[in-house]
């Protein structure tokens, strides 16, 4: 069993010297970083220390929104870990899943993490219904009928290779494709 400690800052921070400080304090004899002022994503630390974790092992967090940035992404996290065996210490949050009351922090994740994705979802819905209200056409606009018209002619001709044609319109090959069979199918 080992204690592995995992601390992530932002750019311009100063916080990860402390956030190393407390996991070596806590017992981490291997600690991973992100460091958006390196040139590694903010994920290389923590995907390297997923990857060192073994059965048994307890990954350390000073808190655990430096495991992740949102509720979903904590929450496969937590749930990779836990199907591997591997405990979860946020520090200064007290959560301990070595604990009978630490391992309630799974269920807990897991409502949060449901109850997120319908915030979400009730959002993106009213959002929606707000702009219909207003008048705001929403999917891709229609490719203009004088472009396809362009295609079509360009197509008959048959003087234009259809990368040409896709080329010359900005229509897409399946937009041109279709409207060929619509003409083709009104004459």
């Amino acid at each position: 069993m080992a204690k592995l400690g995992y601390a992530r800052v932002a750019a311009g921070s100063d916080a990860l010297e402390e956030q190393v400080d407390a996991l070596k304090e806590f017992g981490c004899k291997k600690i991973f970083t992100d460091d958006k002022t390196t040139k590694n994503t903010y994920k290389d630390g923590l995907n390297a220390m997923l990857e060192y974790a073994r059965e048994g092992d307890i990954v350390v967090v000073l808190k655990l929104d430096r495991l992740a940035r949102s509720i979903q992404e904590l929450q496969q996290i937590i749930d990779d870990l836990k199907v591997r065996e591997i405990d979860i210490v946020s520090i200064t949050q007290n959560i301990n899943t070595t604990t009978d009351h630490g391992n309630d922090i799974y269920s807990w994740i897991d409502i949060f993490a449901d109850f997120e994705r319908e915030l979400h979802s009730e959002r993106i819905k009213l959002g929606i219904e707000n702009a219909r209200e207003k008048g705001v056409k929403l999917g891709r606009n229609e490719a203009s009928r004088s472009m396809k018209e362009k295609a079509f002619e360009m197509y008959q001709s048959e003087e234009h290779t259809m990368r040409e044609i896709v080329e010359e319109t900005g229509l897409s090959r399946a937009t041109i494709y279709r409207y060929i069979e619509r003409k083709k199918g009104t004459e």
